[in-house]
C-alpha cells in the first residue's frame, strides 16, 4: 500500500480524514459491508472535490508507475483507469463499513438515538433513504499484486476506514 498524505508548506498530515455532511444512504449490504451514500443535489460541490481528489490519485499512479513498479511494462491511462475501483462514482461515495467491529482496532464509533453504540449496530441505521453522516479516513492506495509473480495486476483501490457514523 502506498500511503496518502496531505502536505501544505511546512505541515504534513500522514492521511486524509473527511467528515461528510448528512447524506442519504443509497444502499448497504450487511454481508459485504459495502455502503453507498448519495452525494447528489446539495452535495454536488463536495462530490466534485472528491472526484478531483480521486483524479489526482489516478494521475499520480499513471505518472509514478514506472518508479513504483520498475520491472514491469508501463500501463496506459486506460488500463490503470479500468483496473481502479473508484470510491466516488455514480453520484455516490462507496466505502466498506462492517456492521460488527466490537473490540477490534477497526471499531467504528456510532452515535445514534442520542447515545454511543459499540460493537454491532442495527442494519436499520444504514437503511436506504436514511440520512447519516460519516467520518472516513483515506489511508493509501492498495495495489493488487499477482500471488506468484508479485507483479502489479493493474488493479487498485483507495484503502480507507470508516471512523464514525452519526444519524
Amino acid at each position: 500500500m502506498s500511503p496518502i498524505s496531505y502536505t501544505d508548506k511546512d505541515v504534513t498530515f500522514p492521511n486524509m480524514t473527511i467528515i461528510l455532511p448528512l447524506a442519504a444512504v443509497k444502499s448497504y449490504d450487511t454481508d459485504t459491508g459495502k455502503l453507498a451514500l448519495s452525494l447528489q443535489g446539495s452535495h454536488s460541490s463536495l462530490y466534485s472535490k472528491l472526484i478531483a481528489i480521486q483524479n489526482v490519485i489516478l494521475e499520480t499512479m499513471i505518472k509514478n508507475q514506472s518508479s513504483w513498479f520498475s520491472s514491469e511494462r508501463v500501463k496506459s491511462k486506460e488500463e490503470i483507469g479500468a483496473g481502479f475501483q473508484p470510491f466516488i462514482s455514480g453520484g455516490c461515495i462507496h466505502v466498506y463499513c462492517p456492521n460488527f467491529t466490537n473490540g477490534s482496532y477497526n471499531e467504528i464509533q456510532v452515535y445514534s438515538g442520542g447515545k454511543w453504540i459499540h460493537g454491532t449496530f442495527s442494519k436499520e441505521l444504514l437503511a436506504a433513504g436514511k440520512n447519516v453522516r460519516i467520518a472516513v479516513r483515506l489511508q493509501g492506495i492498495s495495489f493488487h499484486l499477482h500471488p506468484v509473480t508479485k507483479e502489479w495486476t493493474g488493479r487498485s483501490r483507495i484503502q480507507h476506514r470508516v471512523l464514525a457514523i452519526y444519524d
